[in-house]
């Protein structure tokens, strides 16, 4: 081998074993650049949940929910626990139980299951059409009025006019169903009687 050839064959190896070294400190300097980025960013990050039916826009972070959320769900969770016949309620039980924070749980499918047997045994069905809604974001509490038509079988045996109250919770990020009540239509947030909790 010639020298010439060998100190051009040498030369090569060199340039390329110097980019290569010039492409990893670049590469490294930008990893770090990036990590410290991440470090540094504000870390407020919102998810977004849906319910069933979305009517309003709304947003969640770490540290709570937007009053238009707390609506979405309250509405949502009483819609299954409120729209019940014979042949849809334990699919509306299983959906709502999803939804009840863990503490309340079990009380919550004891009433329920009680109310569903109830419900089966005089053919009854329940529909709750909501009219107005309102909300305290504070106490994660909404309150909602509207008539609740009562049927056995085909035939309506009651229509009134209801109130209720849909506590929620949130906790690691996930908001919780605490409880349902029924509540004064003329004092929407205070409970009328502890027998209508859910």
């Amino acid at each position: 081998m010639n020298v010439k050839e060998y100190t051009t064959e040498i030369s090569a190896r060199l340039a390329l074993r110097s980019f290569f070294i010039y492409a990893f400190a670049a590469s490294l300097i930008v990893n770090v650049i990036l990590a410290f980025g991440l470090i540094v960013l504000d870390k407020k990050d919102r998810v977004v949940v849906l319910p069933a039916e979305i009517t309003k826009s709304f947003w969640l972070d770490a540290n709570g929910v937007s009053p238009e959320y707390l609506e979405q769900m309250g509405l949502f969770a009483l819609q299954l626990a409120l729209n019940n016949s014979p042949e849809t309620f334990e699919h509306n039980q299983r959906k709502l139980l999803q939804y009840v924070s863990p503490e309340r749980r079990g009380a919550t499918e004891v009433f329920l299951t009680a109310q569903g047997r109830r419900m089966k045994s005089a053919n009854a069905s329940v529909h709750m059409l909501p009219e107005a809604v309102e909300t305290r974001a504070s106490t994660m509490q909404i309150s909602v009025r509207g008539n609740v038509r009562q049927f056995i079988g085909d035939k309506l045996t009651s229509m009134q006019k209801k109130c209720w109250i849909v506590k929620f919770t949130y906790r690691n990020s996930r908001l919780w169903l605490e409880t349902m009540q029924e509540a004064d239509c003329k004092r929407p947030f205070e409970p009328m009687k502890p027998t209508g909790e859910i």
